[in-house]
């Protein structure tokens, strides 16, 4: 098979016992169900400060609004929000928060919402900023609404089964993080040690698609990205492993944010490698979980056998291991 992978500036070692690769988990929308709710409360915390939005139509805005907009830091979003205010000559956020002139009707609206995760009244919050007060109450929502994906523990189960080592390397912060890990009762498959945040192990935060976490979770776990496996479902994470110089990238459409009729269109977006620097994109887009550790090992036979497998392409031989509904955009095939 040809080599489009550079080397890599991280030369790890490794004891010679250990399996040749490792897996690199992004979190939201991959291991834990956590995109839509997270995204959710994200929408809520900015819904008093959209320009021209109609309280009544919010609900309805609040669709398309987490769909475009999953996988982005809310730092991202809130600096959007902004520029909209400011290119309107509206009073910036915490102007208007510190004076709690909000329009009525939309806090009427946004009130409810929060209810629904437990949040307290919007002009009962203390925090000093907005940028504050969604880190601490998407905490605060995930602790009681996060779920896993879909056959995620079976696939955990299977690498411990095959001593192949995992960890997390996500954009989001902690404790966000750490906390859904402890609702979800994994705290076994990752202590604090194996959970790697962009947002928090880094001054300045490094988000998605800058290469650093993925590149501190290899090192960390004492491998070379050449030999990791990145399972990402947005394409600010497959364009962070791409940049990382990931080995192999999996793309994943089957959570929750991802609707019936935008998985296709999604797993396209993930295959394009719109956010790497080189154009990598996800080596295959799978829509069951479990379909993953048939090709981290198709991946692991590779590495042992000290071949690599081309950016964004696939073997064929990999291919027949998948049950589930797949997209790929080039299939290898021969020796």
């Amino acid at each position: 098979m040809g080599d489009l992978c550079a080397k890599p500036k991280i030369q790890a070692t490794r004891s010679k016992d250990s399996k040749a690769i490792c897996i690199l988990f992004d979190f939201d929308g991959t291991i834990g169900n956590t995109e839509t709710p997270a995204m959710e409360v994200a929408f809520w915390e900015l819904a008093p400060y959209f320009v021209n939005a109609e309280p009544s139509k919010l609900e309805e805005m609040k669709i398309k609004w987490i769909q475009d907009n999953a996988g982005k830091a809310f730092e991202f979003m809130l600096e959007a929000c902004e520029k909209k205010r400011a290119d309107a000559k509206l009073k910036s956020i915490e102007e208007v928060r510190k004076t709690k002139t909000e329009d009525a009707k939309t806090v009427e609206v946004v009130n409810t919402a929060r209810k629904r995760f437990n949040l307290c009244p919007l002009h009962e919050c203390k925090f000093p900023s907005l940028l504050v007060q969604q880190k601490e109450e998407t905490v605060t929502a995930l602790g009681v609404l996060t779920e896993p994906c879909d056959g995620i523990k079976k696939v955990f189960d299977e690498l411990k089964e095959s001593k192949i080592p995992f960890c997390i390397c996500t954009t989001s912060g902690k404790p966000r993080v750490p906390v859904c890990v402890k609702t979800l009762g994994f705290e076994n498959y990752f202590p604090p040690y194996k959970i790697h945040s962009g947002e928090s192990d880094f001054t300045p935060s490094r988000f998605k698609p800058e290469p650093d976490v993925y590149l501190k979770g290899a090192r960390t776990e004492n491998y070379d990205p050449m030999d990791c496996v990145a399972v990402e479902d947005s394409t600010s994470g497959v364009g962070s492993a791409a940049n990382a110089k990931v080995g192999f990238i999996i793309g994943y459409v089957g959570a929750s944010h991802i609707p019936k009729e935008r998985k296709e269109s999604h797993a396209k977006d993930l295959l394009s490698g719109r956010k790497s620097k080189d154009g990598r994109g996800a080596n295959v887009v799978i829509e069951d979980m479990t379909d993953a550790t048939a090709i981290m090992k198709y991946f692991l036979a590779e590495r042992e056998a000290g071949r690599k497998v081309p950016g964004g392409k696939i073997h064929e031989s990999a291919i027949k291991a998948i049950k589930g509904k797949y997209y790929v955009s080039e299939v290898c095939t021969g020796n």
